[in-house]
């Protein structure tokens, strides 16, 4: 399989292999498709706009204090998880 990518994501790509959050870009791609399969079976597709306006809304939460600890977020999403699970959904 061949694959062409644009200039910027080819940028991406090759600062994140420098960094060494993946060891190739093979690695990278492998990792990219996997997780866009795994967004998209829990219907977690975003749009760059939708991911944005979350993340100033995550940021928002911070600065007013609206956090919770890091056990219970994983809790609340082992949950949430098995919760969907259990409905097929």
């Amino acid at each position: 399989m061949n694959v062409t990518l644009n200039s910027e994501l080819e940028q991406v790509i090759e600062d994140e292999v420098k960094c060494g959050r993946s060891n190739n870009t093979t690695e990278f791609l492998n990792k990219a498709v996997y997780h866009y399969l795994l967004a998209r079976d829990l219907g977690q597709e975003f749009t760059a706009q939708e991911i944005d306006a979350l993340i100033v809304e995550g940021l928002d939460d911070i600065e007013r204090g609206d956090v919770i600890d890091g056990e219970e977020a994983f809790r609340q999403l082992r949950a949430r998880s098995a919760e969907r699970r259990q409905s097929g959904a």
